[in-house]
């Protein structure tokens, strides 16, 4: 799959080569970490934020020497979990493991939402970009997406979709689905990717439009049916499976990305050893298993690249909310 460049940064050996080597013992982030790290994660147990965070924390714990433990804080769209590390020491005690709902979407979402993401966390590095795909159970009566909306047409409302929760990439894409259709589609937002699968799963939603990671397992064993890629190209798993925007629903680019924040004002030498135990994780073969099984793509930007990548993000989802009227409830 060719992904614009905005999603995938710099390539990583050019990234290495511009670093120069941190001198040891020569600053207090030599020192650092001098015990356990907490890094939290927004979203349950079992999602592909959740699955490449604890690939992330074994490859820090094993470059970093102690250990990195994951603390899941899901509920409001990743937001819990956000502003508890934007509220945070900045001693390097506590990191997030972030996605581009509480760090992007949600800044074009909330009116009220009580952090900043550019001014209260320190982006670290940018981990992974992920492609979405619109599916339905196996069960469900549905085979096209043309099939859906006009069912969606009939009977307004009837036609029901999960997700992450509320700003989650599956609902903004989801609904922004249903304005260019001209359909109303019901949301039933859940704490996390993986329940929201389970239901899904079970018939009790009518489709999503959801991560590869979450899919492709369900797919292979028959248990979901892809009717269409939610990105603006192809995916490569899946060659000959047709985008939204072939089918004529507009410009849909269902894409999320994780990456690594600290509270702000973390000090430059800590900063300088996460980005690069991040940079030496990401030639890990176990690390890239974990992105690439997931039909992610490994990401390269970093602090200051990672922070302008953010604001555009931002900007691109209010540009989305703004001209598709998208509700709020």
């Amino acid at each position: 799959m060719t992904l614009p460049r905005r999603l995938l940064g710099l390539p990583l050996l050019a990234g290495l080569a511009a670093r120069p080597a941190q001198a040891q013992g020569t600053s207090p982030g030599a020192t650092w970490p001098s015990r356990p790290v907490r890094m939290m994660v927004g979203f349950a147990p079992g999602g592909f934020t959740d699955i490449v965070a604890r690939a992330v924390a074994e490859q820090y714990a094993a470059e970093l020497g102690q250990p990195f433990v994951i603390e899941s804080r899901s509920g409001a769209s990743g937001t819990i979990a956000a502003n508890a590390v934007a509220k945070s020491a900045a001693d390097g005690s506590v990191l997030l493991f972030g996605h581009s709902t509480p760090n992007a979407v949600a800044a074009a979402l909330f009116s009220n939402l009580p952090y900043d993401p550019l001014r209260d966390l320190t982006p670290i590095a940018q981990i992974a970009v992920h492609p979405h795909l619109l599916v339905v159970p196996a069960s469900s009566p549905f085979t096209s997406v043309g099939q859906l909306i006009e069912a969606a047409k009939k009977n307004p409302g009837s036609v029901t979709y999960s997700s992450a929760g509320i700003g989650s990439v599956h609902h903004l894409a989801c609904a922004t689905l249903a304005q260019k259709a001209g359909v109303e589609l019901t949301h039933v937002p859940y704490r996390g990717s993986a329940p929201a699968m389970a239901d899904l799963l079970a018939g009790r939603v009518s489709m999503t439009i959801d991560g590869v990671s979450a899919v492709a397992p369900q797919i292979a064993d028959g248990k979901l049916r892809p009717l269409a890629a939610g990105t603006l190209a192809r995916i490569a798993r899946y060659p000959d499976l047709p985008t939204l925007q072939e089918l004529g629903y507009g410009e849909i680019d269902a894409m999320s990305w994780v990456g690594v924040f600290a509270p702000p004002g973390l000090s430059q030498p800590i900063v300088d050893r996460l980005v690069a135990a991040s940079d030496r994780a990401m030639q890990a073969p176990a690390m890239i298993k974990v992105i690439e099984e997931g039909g992610s793509l490994p990401a390269t930007r970093r602090t200051a690249e990672f922070r302008d990548f953010v604001a555009l993000e931002i900007e691109r989802y209010k540009a989305v909310l703004g001209e598709g009227k998208i509700a709020l409830e």
